[in-house]
């Protein structure tokens, strides 16, 4: 689960005529989930100045953590590019949060077709509250997953609202130079659901 906001857009949208905030904003979301969409997330909900992005449904990737926390560093990373384009325009950073785990996925009116459900849910989004402007924070699991390939910053036990532990995060700082070539973690923990008819049908073919 990737969700990503803008950060400022409040103060922004007071300083600025609503056709300008619009003018802004449209393209700029847009290109947004483009890139989440780029690297095989399906993005089912955006909200005004924000969007969630869900990898892994409907279709699933092996590598799923890793596109999302890509998909995050791309978008934090063409924020800064149009900053440095923008003619003395400050523009919102954005933030971001990644976190991986089970959901229920149901059926639904949305333009995706379907709803995530679930505390793996609740727990990204308050990783993008928790992360300052430019930031990302992913939880335990995923940094697990990908830090073959992403650079991290150290472990920090993190406060969150509706939560009664503290949440372990870890910042995204960018992707290993030679993450192609570097050994990828044992996956065996990875337990598959609802698959009990094609489970015994390889252990029949086994």
């Amino acid at each position: 689960m990737l969700f990503a906001d803008l950060t400022g857009y409040t103060a922004l949208s007071e300083s600025l005529d609503p056709e300008e905030v619009y003018r802004l904003l449209r393209p700029t979301m847009t290109s947004l989930v483009q890139l989440a969409r780029d690297f095989g997330g399906t993005v089912p909900q955006v909200m005004g100045d924000g969007f969630m992005a869900v990898f892994g449904v409907p279709v699933l990737h092996e590598d799923d953590p890793h596109r999302a926390v890509r998909a995050a560093l791309a978008i934090r990373d063409h924020v800064r590019d149009l900053n440095e384009a923008s003619d003395g325009m400050p523009f919102p950073e954005v933030h971001a949060g990644v976190n991986s785990g089970e959901v229920m996925v149901a059926v639904a009116d949305e333009q995706a077709g379907f709803r995530v459900v679930g505390d793996t849910v609740n727990v990204a989004s308050r990783l993008s509250t928790l992360a300052g402007p430019g930031l990302i924070l992913v939880d335990e699991r995923t940094r697990e997953l990908t830090a073959h390939a992403i650079t991290y910053g150290p472990r920090q036990a993190r406060r969150a609202k509706g939560k009664a532990e503290p949440i372990a995060t870890y910042l995204a700082i960018g992707v290993r130079g030679s993450a192609p070539h570097r050994r990828r973690p044992r996956l065996s923990a990875a337990s598959f659901v609802g698959r009990d008819r094609a489970m015994a049908k390889l252990h029949a073919e086994l």
